[in-house]
């Protein structure tokens, strides 16, 4: 038979139990908001007017080779080029940091920049590697090709066969 001693002395662990669940899923709560604050922080660089410009700047640059990359948008003859790419180059290194230390959800960014993130990449890639080799490292842009496989892999696992078109952005009838 259960005493009302033993009651009083089990209402202070109850207590405790439920303010350490409460605290568990306000924690949680938190972390889920700071995630999304830190998530719409960086896309609204994105999905900005200026981001947006940026991205399709970008995007329309051709060149034949890396020697004609460098005379047409290299920084010592094109600085604003120079600032654009880099400037879009940051935005997807810096997402694939957060990703990579698990402070960004890997689907939210699939689902509102996955396209983009891999299309980008397709078409730069050829460069970066040269500018490892050339200038920054071999680690140089490594979150962004993070990322890059990150969005491939939810990409293969929701079942989209999808691969950025040699064209680019550029309408082909």
């Amino acid at each position: 038979m259960i005493t009302i001693d033993q009651v009083i002395y089990c209402l202070p662990l109850l207590g405790i139990t439920v303010s350490i669940l409460y605290y568990a899923m306000v924690l949680r709560n938190s972390n889920r908001t700071r995630a999304a604050q830190l998530f719409m922080s960086l896309n609204n660089e994105m999905s900005s007017m200026e981001g947006l410009s940026r991205y399709l700047d970008t995007m329309y640059m051709e060149w034949d080779d890396y020697a004609d990359f460098e005379r047409k948008y290299g920084s010592d003859n094109n600085p604003k080029a120079y600032l654009q790419r880099n400037t879009l180059w940051s935005v997807f290194n810096n997402y694939g940091v957060l990703l990579k230390n698990r402070l960004i959800d890997p689907e939210m960014i699939y689902d509102a920049a996955g396209g983009s993130i891999i299309m980008s990449w397709e078409k730069w890639k050829p460069i970066i590697m040269e500018q490892r080799v050339r200038y920054m490292g071999p680690n140089y842009a490594e979150h962004w090709e993070y990322l890059v496989d990150v969005m491939r892999s939810i990409q293969e696992r929701r079942g989209i066969k999808w691969e950025p078109p040699e064209t680019g952005l550029k309408f082909v009838e």
